[in-house]
């Protein structure tokens, strides 16, 4: 006797619902697969950038065991920022720009969840919208700005924003993460 599995999900969209039956798990995960693109797909269309700076490929040594390749450990970052991002309701688009053009990042090139360039962020964005988070800049981010597009990366040089004349500010985690932490231990008391 075969038994089949049915999985629901009620699904809201525009004031109308739908209900979905799936017939495996591997369909639910495609459809939740497809929300969190669409999420970013309405990011990418509102303007809501983070890019991330890549020009410091070079930078690193591949044959040292200590730093380990590049591309390797910028895939689980990224990865990790996909997971994290598709948590929210509004979620920022990612842009991947100054990439070094090899066959290490073909996955990056073809990934629905970002956009990869060689172009550098200042050929594709005003300079005003600019904003290089670092952790060494002396200039303390106070509130989130939803007009300005912020750049992470690789590793931060002060130079290069300045010769850049790039607005950097520092994002002060250990602020957040301590908000966080004694909001967690409220939580945890209760």
């Amino acid at each position: 006797m075969i038994f089949r599995c049915c999985y629901r999900i009620w699904w809201w969209s525009s004031s109308v619902h739908y209900l979905h039956y799936f017939r495996c798990p591997q369909h639910l995960f495609n459809l939740q697969r497809q929300v969190r693109q669409a999420k970013l797909l309405v990011a990418a269309r509102l303007g809501e950038y983070v890019i991330i700076d890549c020009s410091f490929a070079n930078e690193y040594n591949d044959n040292d065991i200590t730093f380990g390749n590049y591309y390797e450990r910028l895939q689980l970052k990224i990865h990790s920022c996909f997971t994290l991002l598709h948590r929210y309701h509004s979620p920022s688009f990612i842009i991947l720009c100054n990439l070094l053009s090899n066959n290490n990042d073909k996955w990056l090139r073809n990934s629905p969840y970002c956009h990869a360039t060689s172009l550098s962020y200042l050929d594709l964005f005003p300079r005003e919208q600019l904003v290089y988070l670092s952790p060494d800049s002396p200039n303390i981010m106070r509130e989130y700005e939803h007009n300005v597009i912020y750049i992470l990366g690789g590793i931060f040089q002060k130079k290069k924003a300045k010769h850049e004349h790039i607005r950097h500010q520092s994002l002060p985690l250990q602020k957040y993460l301590r908000y966080i932490l004694q909001i967690i231990k409220k939580a945890i008391v209760k």
